[in-house]
């Protein structure tokens, strides 16, 4: 699966093309999106921009639901090559709905 390497790292450079994208997820609480929740949507949303899922995304902590928050997880490739990315929240709707930007990592881990 290089293909994936190389395009995950091509992204990357290119990240403004992840940066200028925004997903919506609900929140677990009225406060955080959840782990598992965060998880998912980051990696559907990578699936989408590269056209491959990867092979795992850890978020080890929520993202809080207001403007300007950050969190980081880690992206690994088929071929065990890691990535780290910010996801962070853009804007928190009033129906609880966090938009939210990921960037990944110019460099692997």
């Amino acid at each position: 699966m290089r293909g994936f390497i190389r395009i995950a790292a091509v992204t990357a450079i290119g990240s403004l093309a992840l940066v200028a994208c925004s997903f919506t997820a609900g929140s677990s609480s009225t406060d955080t999106v959840g782990t598992k929740e965060l998880e998912k949507q980051v990696d559907d949303a990578l699936t989408k921009q590269v056209g491959q899922s990867p092979k795992t995304v850890d978020c080890p902590e929520g993202l809080k639901a207001e403007e300007g928050a950050q969190t980081r997880c880690t992206l690994t490739a088929d071929d065990g090559t890691r990535f780290g990315l910010t996801v962070t929240t853009k804007r928190v709707n009033s129906d609880n709905k966090v938009d939210f930007d990921i960037k990944v990592d110019d460099k692997p881990m």
